[in-house]
């Protein structure tokens, strides 16, 4: 369906994009220390408790079926932001309506490999905290630990409205038109925040591209890879997704 040609780049967004918010229930993996424990480790360098904080790591988060949940949810965070916008309101972003669907399979997979993931690291869990123990030495605490460690990594997702209820016009038609007014300012924002992150990312690659087609301080040719053209040819047909059309420049 063409769109209406006095579309402003707002009216754009409204009409064509909606909220999707993304979030993550994670295992915080460090403790600070009580102040005792402190006190001990300040006396050791001869400071000031006040002046000292520490903390303890409760396991290794180099170990691989740890990465491995951590790495699911890097890649969860780098799909969403690839084919969304930034909206100026906390874990939200603006998702094409037609990508919906998509977007719901993509993240149901996602969310299948994290649990997935999880398994695989509870099998391990019990010899993680006995190599925690043996490390920790006396800040070891057993009360630092769930019992389990599924449920405890989990992410979710709406689609939460960023506009004003309808039913608001018929209670309190001033508070409405406020609202109606401030969700015009979010979206207003939200054309800059694409802008600049449009123009941020293509100034980046065309950096690292001038900086591999010039020789190094020896007069030697640099290595140019394939893949660097490569992933400019992917922002360009994201932008062409994604664009608002609101800056002729880009």
């Amino acid at each position: 369906v063409a769109e209406p040609k006095h579309w402003s780049p707002v009216d754009r967004l409204r009409e064509t994009m909606i909220a999707a918010r993304l979030r993550f229930q994670w295992f915080g993996v460090c403790r600070t220390l009580s102040l005792n424990q402190k006190s001990q480790a300040a006396e050791t360098f001869g400071a000031e408790c006040s002046f000292v904080n520490a903390e303890k790591r409760l396991i290794d988060t180099r170990h691989p079926k740890f990465r491995a949940v951590s790495a699911v949810k890097s890649q969860t965070q780098a799909y969403w932001r690839s084919m969304s916008l930034p909206f100026p309101e906390h874990g939200v972003r603006l998702v094409r309506r037609a990508d919906i669907e998509d977007f719901q399979k993509r993240l149901a997979t996602f969310h299948s490999q994290l649990r997935q993931a999880v398994e695989d690291l509870e099998a391990e869990y019990e010899a993680m905290k006995d190599s925690a123990q043996r490390r920790l030495g006396e800040l070891y605490n057993e009360r630092d630990y769930p019992a389990s460690l599924v449920g405890v990594f989990d992410m979710t997702w709406d689609f939460p409205s960023v506009e004003p209820p309808e039913y608001l016009l018929q209670l309190q038609p001033q508070l409405f038109a406020e609202q109606r007014c401030l969700v015009e300012t979010r979206f207003e924002d939200a054309v800059q925040l694409a802008e600049l992150a449009f123009a941020e990312e293509l100034s980046s690659f065309v950096s690292h591209l001038v900086e591999r087609l010039c020789d190094d301080n020896n007069g030697r040719r640099k290595l140019f890879r394939d893949s660097a053209v490569g992933t400019l040819q992917t922002f360009f047909a994201r932008f062409d997704s994604l664009s608002i059309r609101s800056d002729d420049r880009l």
